[in-house]
């Protein structure tokens, strides 16, 4: 496993608003067919009370999605950009 910041948004949000936290995953389809969504059922005992394991759960989710079609995912994001004191860049050449 790689640590990475991350965004812990959701938790919050969800914290904030009382609303139900739902995972929508798009999908290309072939041929310019348009995308299928799948929406997983809303996210049972969430958020709790910590934002760091929520916001785990949250990558956990992202990630096992990302590997089912990983050519379709955003790829130019700089996902490591930021590293602890001392640790270069992956990014770097």
């Amino acid at each position: 496993m790689v640590s990475a910041c991350t965004i812990t948004a959701t938790s919050r949000l969800a914290a904030l608003s009382g609303a139900a936290a739902v995972v929508p995953f798009p999908k290309r389809l072939p041929g310019a067919a348009g995308y299928e969504i799948v929406v997983l059922p809303a996210l049972a005992d969430f958020p709790s009370a910590d934002v760091e394991t929520d916001t785990r759960r949250i990558n956990e989710l992202l990630e096992r999605h990302i590997r089912q079609a990983p050519e379709q995912y955003l790829w130019v994001h700089r996902r490591f950009k930021t590293q602890p004191p001392g640790k270069s860049s992956p990014y770097k050449v």
